[in-house]
């Protein structure tokens, strides 16, 4: 039986498994993006990955980037 893997980043095909594995192995942000490229790409998985990595880490720091801007409404008039 074939199982499906939840992907996470699909720039770099990385699955929940394998950034859950990395943080249990203890890896930090910079060491999981620098081996799979997870949010190396698109940022548009960084925000999920930022949940995953859960409240040891710091999501709030100004220093994680994100390429993809936030949804803005445009005035159509």
């Amino acid at each position: 039986m074939h199982v499906r893997k939840l992907i996470i980043c699909r720039c770099f095909h990385v699955s929940r498994d394998d950034i859950e594995q990395r943080l249990a192995d203890g890896d930090d942000l910079d060491t999981i993006q620098g081996d799979t490229g997870v949010g190396c790409g698109c940022g548009g998985c960084m925000r999920v990955v930022l949940r995953l990595w859960g409240p040891d880490g710091n999501p709030n720091d100004q220093s994680v980037y994100f390429n993809r801007p936030e949804y803005t409404e445009l005035d159509a008039s």
